[in-house]
């Protein structure tokens, strides 16, 4: 046995071990600090899910008998109507594999990819606010903002989070229908920055807007080296509509929209990274000498009918290069775009849209919980793909030769309880240009990951 078997199979017996205990103190522990259910009324969600009021799962009280410990969601304390503050815990670990060489050297071994806890509440139902921390993270704080919410035409949300673009980017790391976002979600949308934004729903719901101002272009743009440039002050704005919501048919929860993102970028090196599913690079020469106006396109759609799910975007990414020729001329923009599609269907019959992560019957409690099948297709291309004979790769050149990587992603969710997940994914992958990937030899390479998630 080599060392790296050895390595996968302790991790693999590890991860099954603290997976064990996660599954029976949520399958044991919580209920009983719960209260009993009574028949909870339902409240809609800003996504347009819907979901129990906090307090909705405990007896009837008299109005003094406030404050009192409350576990529906999450753990809670409830000081009063509208009023209450819950504790947020996320841990997700994994162990994958892969034909190509990885950047990280645990990818044999088991790697907690996400160590989260936080705090969220509400004021008087007018206003609701969240700070997150990543523990053992170079960037501790990750979701840290207030959001007023006491008109639904009308809000207004200011702190560290994320810009409004991408269906897929602003879906939490705890529902997600595979692994891995999308790589065009992962370079190409922005991600988190510190802002302030108006959004709400008008015309009886049918339309959501959203709109803001944010001190950068995200954290997705940026590389860890410092000598890399990004976005400055940057404007957002996006809006979805429900054509078909006032509709009782399958057709009733269709969503498409549209998102717009516009900032200048200083003259430099671009942070903008063209990398595989699991981080590995797929251009020779990734540092691009960029200046001037960078702007984002992306339009998205999604259906949730019954037990089924599919998604799709697209997202196109141009940045100006002004006097970067060698003469100091204007070169052509910098472009950049991805899409996916991507289906799910959960075998075991429960709605998608009315949050499959609460089985029916959940996990030694009576059934099995919740098993999900999905497939998603997806590419991501930077630069010039189409066999110009301009086309170079000099981070001066005025045609850059870019590089496309397609990826095929088979994937099982098993949703055990409310507060456990496991994903398994299989994933191909297929270089356009072999010689700037991974793999110099052959293009396309196959890889797999599992991870299990624990959340309250």
């Amino acid at each position: 046995m080599t060392v790296e078997s050895w390595s996968l199979s302790v991790s693999i017996r590890y991860s099954c071990g603290v997976l064990t205990t996660a599954v029976l103190v949520t399958s044991f522990g919580a209920p009983v600090a719960a209260q009993p259910s009574q028949s909870p009324a339902v409240v809609a969600t800003a996504s347009g899910q819907t979901q129990k009021p906090i307090d909705s799962d405990q007896p009837k009280t008299k109005a003094g008998e406030f404050p009192r410990f409350a576990w529906d969601q999450h753990p809670s304390v409830l000081f009063g109507k509208g009023t209450r503050i819950s504790a947020l815990a996320r841990l997700q670990g994994h162990v994958r594999d892969s034909e190509a060489p990885e950047i990280e050297e645990s990818a044999q071994t088991l790697d907690f990819a996400r160590r989260r806890v936080g705090v969220e509440g509400e004021i008087a139902n007018k206003l609701f606010f969240q700070v997150e921390a990543e523990i053992g993270s170079s960037e501790i704080w990750r979701d840290v903002y207030a959001n007023y919410t006491q008109f639904d035409t009308v809000q207004i949300q200011g702190g560290k989070f994320k810009l409004p673009f991408g269906l897929e980017e602003n879906t939490g790391s705890t529902n997600l229908d595979f692994v891995y976002r999308s790589m065009a979600s992962t370079r190409l949308a922005p991600g988190r920055d510190i802002g302030v934004m108006v959004h709400g729903r008008v015309l009886n719901r049918f339309l959501r807007y959203e709109v803001g101002g944010f001190d950068h272009d995200g954290r997705n743009a940026r590389s860890n080296d410092p000598e890399h440039v990004f976005g400055g002050p940057t404007f957002v704005g996006r809006v979805d509509v429900l054509p078909f919501r006032h509709q009782k048919s399958e057709l009733s929860d269709l969503m498409v929209g549209v998102a717009y993102t516009t900032t200048d970028v200083d003259e430099g090196l671009s942070g903008l990274q063209a990398r595989t599913v699991f981080g590995y690079p797929f251009l020779s020469e990734p540092d691009l000498w960029v200046n001037g106006p960078r702007r984002r396109l992306g339009v998205e759609a999604r259906i949730r009918p019954g037990p089924a799910s599919i998604k799709s975007e697209y997202m196109r990414l141009t940045s100006a290069r002004l006097g970067q020729g060698t003469d100091g001329s204007d070169l052509r923009d910098f472009e950049a775009s991805g899409w996916y599609v991507s289906g799910t269907w959960v075998l075991t019959g429960e709605k998608k849209a009315d949050n499959v992560d609460r089985p029916r019957h959940p996990f030694l409690r009576g059934g099995i919980g919740a098993v999900e099948i999905g497939a998603r297709l997806e590419e991501l291309t930077f630069g010039t793909v189409n066999g110009d004979p301009e086309a170079s790769t000099s981070p001066r050149a005025d045609v850059v030769l870019g590089n496309a990587n397609r990826a095929a992603t088979f994937g099982v969710n098993w949703y055990l309880n409310r507060w456990v997940k496991i994903q398994g994914n299989v994933i191909k992958q297929t270089i356009k240009d072999p010689l700037q990937g991974p793999l110099p030899e052959r293009p396309s390479f196959w890889s797999s990951v599992l991870r299990f998630q624990l959340s309250i």
